[in-house]
């Protein structure tokens, strides 16, 4: 069984995987104030309420967003496994060209939402990943990654709103109009729908720029997927755990 984990600014993400196929789903708050002794008992502990005994983990692969907590998360893994842990990064094989100034660089959790795409999706693909921040990116006809973007979250862009005296706080709702009524409504209309004009803008300009065809699809993931499908075109694809999918194949891939 393959564990991999997913280290987000704001949770972290654990698949377990058994025959390439998709298990079982853990969450933890990332908090960089955890020792390692206190992630290694969550984890455990979480395992065991899914009837998971961690001697049936036979690999680890780890991709990571948050450096202040990776090594913490690194160690608490080998104290509770005693496994080698691939961890996505320069050097690792992802079985597509990144066409981007330096590929070092570029997060890992975007190179697995390009590899879990072309499991999920195929190529070409344009992937939206709704989480602390929402990240749009480009894979072309030949699946090779191209570029793209990241833009404050949603539940950012609201905390962002708050900062001003007269606004109030606010989380993301399932219904936004368009055209806000009230203070709290207006919110929510220029972020949640705002936010969703900017990714089919953002998608339709890629694919205008890669000379995508026009059914290319578009994969949305993330925490807050959800908050904004419902004012994304119809065809748009949820893909709830497409990273960690991406770091299965990638494991797979280095495996070999």
């Amino acid at each position: 069984m393959l564990l991999a984990v997913d280290v987000g600014n704001t949770n972290i993400h654990v698949g377990l995987f058994e025959d390439g196929c998709l298990a079982h789903t853990l969450c933890i708050a990332t908090e960089p104030h955890r020792t390692t002794d206190e992630y290694a008992l969550l984890l455990r502990l979480l395992l065991e309420e899914k009837g998971i005994v961690p001697s049936v983990i036979d690999g680890i692969v780890l991709a990571s967003v948050v450096p202040s907590v990776t090594e913490w998360i690194g160690t608490a893994l080998k104290k509770l496994l005693s496994l080698p842990i691939l961890t996505v990064g320069p050097g690792i094989k992802t079985g597509f060209p990144i066409r981007v100034n330096d590929p070092a660089e570029l997060g890992a959790d975007l190179v697995a939402n390009a590899a879990g795409a072309l499991v999920k999706v195929g190529a070409p693909a344009i992937i939206v990943d709704c989480g602390t921040a929402t990240t749009v990116i480009a894979v072309d006809e030949k699946g090779a990654l191209q570029g793209g973007c990241i833009r404050p979250g949603i539940q950012m862009s609201l905390n962002a709103l708050h900062s001003a005296e007269l606004l109030p706080g606010l989380s993301a709702e399932d219904t936004v109009s368009p055209l806000g009524k009230n203070t709290a409504d207006c919110m929510r209309a220029g972020v949640i729908r705002g936010e969703a004009l900017a990714v089919s803008g953002l998608a339709e300009q890629y694919r205008k720029m890669l000379s995508l065809p026009a059914g290319t699809a578009l994969a949305v993931t993330g925490g807050l997927a959800e908050r904004l499908l419902p004012y994304l075109p119809k065809s748009t694809v949820h893909v709830p755990d497409l990273t960690l999918y991406g770091l299965s194949a990638i494991y797979r891939l280095n495996q070999k």
